[in-house]
């Protein structure tokens, strides 16, 4: 298993869930649009924490505004998958 297929971004999930388009959360977020395209539509390849920090922070401040009741963390918007044969531990 290549490292490209160890992560799955869910990022298109969340924006669904808050109802926001993509553009939204790129110009609350600070960043590119393309850097939240890309994240959507699976085609990045590397992230800065800044970047993702920035992401999380507008997402949550978002939720908030909306009365959401959950904090949205890293796994709310990337799945990590593990190595074969070492899934569980």
């Amino acid at each position: 298993m290549n490292i490209y297929e160890r992560y799955h971004f869910k990022l298109g999930d969340i924006l669904e869930e808050l109802d926001i388009s993509r553009n939204k959360l790129a110009v609350e977020a600070k960043i590119r649009p393309a850097t939240v395209i890309d994240m959507v539509n699976g085609k990045t390849k590397r992230l800065e924490l800044e970047t993702i920090i920035h992401i999380l922070d507008s997402l949550n401040r978002i939720a908030y505004q909306r009365r959401f009741s959950r904090t949205i963390t890293l796994a709310d918007i990337v799945e990590y998958i593990p190595e074969d044969g070492i899934e569980g531990h």
